[in-house]
């Protein structure tokens, strides 16, 4: 039979790692949005000042690959 003490120790650390793991994807998460919301607003700016070019041959290729 297992010792009511250890059984909740190990529980605890079971659910430590478990929250530290959450914790690593929740911030690799939020890196990632910080980065795409960052470069949106390039794209933003850069069309706003009519800097912005479509590659016309890149995004039919792009379209054309994700439809296939």
């Amino acid at each position: 039979m297992i010792n009511p003490v250890y059984q909740n120790y190990v529980a605890q650390i079971a659910t430590n790692d478990l929250n530290k793991t959450e914790n690593k994807e929740n911030n690799k998460a939020k890196e990632t949005q910080k980065a795409e919301e960052s470069k949106v607003s390039q794209i933003a700016t850069k069309i706003r000042n009519g800097e912005y070019k479509v590659d016309l041959q890149a995004t039919s290729s792009a379209i054309a690959d994700s439809l296939l």
